[in-house]
Parts: C-alpha cells; structure tokens; sequence
C-alpha cells in the first residue's frame, strides 16, 4: 500500500515542472471536451449572465446610514468596492459611488490579488482594513485604506502576505497574529503569536502579548465593543477545531486564561456577558448545562461569574449562529432543518427572551446587524423560492421587506420533499429531493458536506434550477451525519474513527432514491466539495456500482498523509491523527479513498477539481487521487486551474466556466455518454 501511494507522492510539490505540466495537460483536455464546445461556452456565457443580473440583491455592510458592497461585472471582473446612503438604498435606486477597484492593487503590489474581505472601524467607518488574498488562497497581504480619501493611509498598517489575523483594536492600535515568517507558524501554517502593533510603530517596535507552543493549531486575537459598557480584548488559542482556550488581555497588556470549558465557542459579548456555545455538557459547581446550549457568561476583572443559561436544543434543533445588538442577543436556530430566529434582552439585571413579530418560514439567514442600532438584516429564501431580504427593527419589533429578489428559473412542477433513509446503523438520515415527477430514469445530483459541524441548508437553486432542475433533472440535498443540521451529538456521530458513518449516510440516499423509484445508480451523480469530497471519494471507492458519475472538487483523498498536506494538521480534531496514532493509521488506512482505489473495478466516471493556489488543501489530493484512477483504466478527468484558492476565490468568468464544466460532465456521464 505504501508503495502505491509513494509513487504518486512527487504531486506534493506543486513548484516542479513535472507537477505542473501535469496538471496544466490533464487540465487543458478536461477543457477541450466539456468546456470548450459550443453548447458549454453558451451555457457558460448563460451562467456569467445570471451571475451579473443587476436585479440581484446587492447585500451590503451598513454603517452610519450608508451600505457597503463589494460588487463584480463585466467591466470589473475583480470586482469594485462601492457605497450608497440608506436612504437611496431602501428607495429601490442606489446611487453607487466606487471606492476603489480591487484591480488595481494588483500593480501596487505585484502580485495576483483579490479582495478577501474589509474590515471597517466601526467607530470611524470610513477608515477600513483590507484582506487581498494571493491567488484567491487564504495567504492574503493587509493594507490599511481611507475610504473617504480613497487613498491608502500613510504609515498605517499594512502587512506582508501570510495566513495572517488582523483586526482593530481602536483607531490607534490593531492586534496582529503574523504569518508571514515561518518562525510564526504552527505546525498547521496559522500564526502561534498575538502582537499589539499601535499607529507608527513598526512591528519589529510593537508589543509582544502572547505566544502558543508550535505544536497547536493557531491564536486570533480581537476586540468586542459593549454598547452597554466597556469594551474587552480576548485570545482564542485553538489546540485543534473544537479544543481551545480563551484569554482576556488586561489594560495592563496581560492575557490572562478565563475558567471556560475548553471545547466552547465564544460567540459574542453584551451588558458584560460573554455568549458561549457549549459541543458538550458542561457542569459547573450545583448547575449542568447540555451540548448544543447558549449562554451568558458574566465577565468581571478577567474572571467568570453567574451563567445565564439562553436556550437548550431539543433533539431536532441545532444553534446555527448568534449576533448581537444594541441591546439584544440573536441567535439563528434550525428546527428539522428549518430557520427561524430567537432573541433575548438584558434588562433589570438578568436575561429575558422577548417575543418576535411573525417571521418567514424557511431558509433563513441573518445577512447585516449594524453597529450602534437593534436593527438586524436577513435573507429568507427556499430551494423554489428566490430571495427576499428582510429588516428587522427590534426596538419596535417591525418587519419590512427590503429587496425581492426576481425568480432565476421557471418552478412550474417542481415540489420539494423531506424524506429520510435508513443508515447501516439504523439512524434515520434526512434527505431534500427537489425536481419534478421523478421516476428510475431521471438524472439525479446529490449534494453532500458532512463535516465540521456545518449544516447543508434549504437554499435557493439559482443556476442549478435554471440548467438542472428546468430540464427534468433532479437534486439532493443530503443531511448526512458530520455535520451540524441536529447540532454538536450530529457533528460527533461522525468524528474521528467514526468518519466511514457519513459515507454511511450518503450511501444510504442514494439507495433510498433507488427504492423509491426516484432514480436508478446509473442516473445518481455525487458532487461535494473539501470534505464533502473525502465523503463522496470515498462513497465512490468503496461501492462504485451505487452511481453513475462523482463530482469530486477540491477533496481530500490521502488520508494517510493528510497531517503533513497544507493546512491538514489543523484538521486531527475532525479526522485523527494517523501520523501520530496506530488505531488512526489502521482506520484510515482502510478507508481512505486514495488507497481503497483497485484495480480490476469498474469505477463510473469522475471529474476532480483543485486550484494550484489552493494553500488550505493541498491540490496533491486531487492530483494522486486523479493519477491513480487514470492508471488504473478508469474514467476520470482533472479540472485545475491556477488560481481560485480554496474557495473559489477569483472571477465571476471563473465561476461559470467551471459550473458550466461540472454541469456538462454531468450531463454527458448521466446519458451513459462516457
């Protein structure tokens, strides 16, 4: 077995001229036949349209009655930073004013740049922090800008390209958890070290505050404003994902550790409590608190007093996200996959929930909260129902419609049904099955994640409804254990040596829709990105008879060496260390995807994708995997660009190019064409 994967193991350095010739011939013939024929440049050119229509929602950043968005089209492939008032905003015709164009640091900094986010002052909003990601990889320089002068500011802090976390302290001082030197890093590659870099100091002049030993994951540093008192600066030091210490930094520049448990989520801080989200129960002194639970912690003089407990999920509900107000706590909360929101208000000296007006059904999501008001921003939607962004005034629990999205495809006929499979176990496994009267010959797309604690959610099928659904094809959408949908017991179900049980599920959809008559294997196509490529990677290893094709975009497939891959090291929480462990190495070595491929099987037709520049999960797992199907006779196909990082981090033409390449390969392996 090792010999088999040492002989694609050159693919691990990406800089050689063996690696990336092989990449850019595997790339360029995946092109040539499902990218570059007539009907998908049209379709591609169809999906670039939808993506530029100016009748979306522009979802912004408000801040002292003005919106901020970050906005790309034709004339702008990198995208433009631009604002308008609330008041022009709200009336239906903004009157845009560019900030700057991402292009142009391109010159300024010599290198292939794209915005990665802005960080505003929300003191003085128009000073902003700007993250310009390398390639569209997470390594991303920081440059400091004035936004009303639409210059960079003089002397102010900009910082060298790195895996870097940079955020305001006030307008004077930012914290910096450097990564642009390898004396900084973890054994992951995310900084070890928290600094306090004040305005006109250099770095090498700024103060030390905090350092993790190497073998740790990665710190953060930041700073919550409290409308109702004083503000407080807070260390994350991560062990790993879900293991990690929180620290309350002193005026005095001391960080000293806060009593809380160590596998919470500091989520948000108001009236002097800081919001906690529990992965598992928590006894404290004569009180228990259950996983999955929110709470108020009070905070006095670097220490924790009274709890308050917020709310406790019940067995179909999961805490999704929390925001604060002014004066309000409000959280996200799914119910059998379902959005809906809750809200709380310090007052007279504890916490009470307070009623909301009738909210919309749904997928929600809460898009904008600004600073210094109890107003909150959100997005509800459904697989058939396009957007409508909502606000909500909690000070007089009012709700208006903002923007209504127009429909992006025709829904005539299309239903949408909540079905559950059996898992191997016997778990009841949820499945969305969105399409039209379906029977054993409709082509099929399920979708999976499975990882991390992230919910798969109801969303609005845009592209996917418009050159998918509108045809006569189905999708899925796959609750598979691992992820977040039932909160942390969910996620934990399928942690670790038990990381086969997602794979378990996705199996278990897809015989469901069989049994069902929904479809039929050779109609089922999988598609699932970053773990949900381990999971459909190994879905297509262990039972290629269940599928007609996989889709299979930026995955991990050696599970034997993932430590040692980019950022993998980050990840021993979520899979085990096989590097460090016997019981782990035994594990993966029977289920990971890139040595479970054998010879004398007949695999179905696979497409696998990566970016160059992906600096999160090495491309070597989509190279080898790649390479190791091809030698063994099967049918498989590379997409790999250079640029575009983890995310898809690169232009809108990217995006449709790529989409329009998956959705032909789809359709070509689903018609028995490959």
């Amino acid at each position: 077995m090792e010999r088999q994967a040492d002989s694609f193991r050159h693919f691990e350095q990406l800089d050689t001229p063996q690696t990336q010739n092989f990449a850019a011939e595997a790339h360029a013939q995946t092109k040539r036949q499902f990218a570059d024929t007539p009907a998908a440049r049209q379709l591609a050119d169809g999906l670039l349209q939808q993506m530029q229509d100016k009748r979306q929602i522009p979802f912004c950043q408000e801040h002292r009655a003005r919106m901020y968005h970050f906005h790309q089209d034709s004339e702008y492939p990198k995208g433009v930073y631009r604002v308008c008032t609330s008041a022009s905003y709200r009336s239906g015709y903004p009157e845009w004013q560019i900030l700057f164009s991402v292009a142009d640091f391109d010159e300024l900094l010599g290198d292939d740049v794209y915005l990665g986010g802005v960080s505003h002052l929300v003191e003085q909003p128009t000073r902003a922090l700007l993250t310009l990601s390398r390639a569209g990889g997470d390594t991303a320089y920081t440059l400091e800008i004035d936004l009303a002068a639409g210059t960079l500011v003089e002397g102010g802090f900009h910082f060298p390209a790195g895996k870097n976390h940079v955020s305001w302290r006030d307008e004077n001082s930012v914290w910096v958890c450097p990564a642009w030197d390898e004396r900084q890093l973890t054994e992951s590659g995310y900084p070890c070290e928290v600094w306090l870099v004040e305005r006109g100091q250099s770095f090498e002049e700024s103060t030390p505050v905090y350092r993790m030993d190497e073998g740790g994951m990665m710190v953060n540093a930041w700073r919550y404003l409290d409308p109702q008192g004083a503000p407080i600066d807070l260390i994350e030091a991560s062990q790993g994902f879900y293991t990690k210490t929180y620290l309350q930094v002193s005026p005095a520049g001391e960080a000293n550790p806060l009593n809380l448990p160590e596998d919470c989520d500091v989520v948000g801080y108001l009236a002097g409590h800081l919001l906690i989200t529990l992965r598992k129960d928590w006894k404290r002194a004569n009180q228990s608190y259950a996983g999955g639970s929110l709470l108020a912690v009070k905070v006095n003089r670097g220490s924790i007093g009274e709890a308050c407990l917020l709310f406790t999920p019940s067995e179909t509900q999961a805490l999704e996200s929390v925001e604060t107000t002014r004066r309000f706590v409000v959280a996200h909360i799914l119910d059998n996959v379902q959005g809906r929101l809750k809200t709380w208000r310090f007052a007279d000296g504890q916490w009470q929930e307070v009623p909301l007006p009738r909210l919309p059904s749904g997928a929600l999501e809460i898009t904008d909260q600004p600073w210094g008001g109890d107003t909150v921003y959100f997005a509800a939607s459904s697989f058939t129902e396009s957007l409508t962004l909502y606000a909500l005034d909690l000070s007089v629990m009012e709700l208006s419609v903002m923007r209504r999205q127009p429909e992006q495809f025709d829904s005539d006929g299309i239903t949408v049904q909540q079905l559950q499979a059996e898992s191997a176990d016997g778990t009841q496994i949820p499945y969305f099955h969105v399409g039209k009267a379906a029977n054993a010959d409709t082509p099929t797309l399920i979708y999976v994640y499975g990882g991390f604690g992230v919910p798969e959610l109801p969303h609005y099928l845009g592209s996917i409804g418009k050159y998918w659904l509108e045809t006569g094809n189905a999708f899925v959408l796959a609750n598979v254990r691992g992820g977040g949908e039932f909160g942390p017991k969910w996620h934990q179900a399928a942690q670790g040596l038990h990381k086969h049980k997602s794979t378990d599920d996705l199996l278990a959809v897809a015989h469901d829709l069989a049994k069902r008559g929904l479809s039929s294997p050779n109609k089922i196509g999988l598609q699932g990105g970053s773990n949900g490529g381990l999971v459909v990677a190994s879905a297509f290893v262990r039972r290629p008879q269940a599928f007609g094709a996989m889709v299979c975009e930026m995955p991990l497939t050696d599970m034997l060496r993932y430590p040692l891959l980019s950022a993998g090291a980050s990840w021993t929480d979520e899979y085990g260390n096989p590097q460090k462990y016997d019981v782990c190495r035994e594990y993966w070595a029977q289920h990971s995807p890139y040595h479970q491929l054998a010879a004398d099987t007949a695999y179905p037709p696979a497409l696998i994708t990566t970016s160059l520049s992906d600096d999160r999960v090495h491309p070597a797992h989509a190279l080898k995997f790649y390479a190791r199907l091809k030698t063994l006779g099967g049918r498989a196909w590379l997409y790999a660009p250079d640029g575009g990082g983890h995310t898809g981090n690169g232009t809108q033409q990217d995006s449709a190019e790529e989409l329009a390449c998956v959705l032909t390969f789809l359709n070509t392996a689903l018609a028995g064409g490959l």
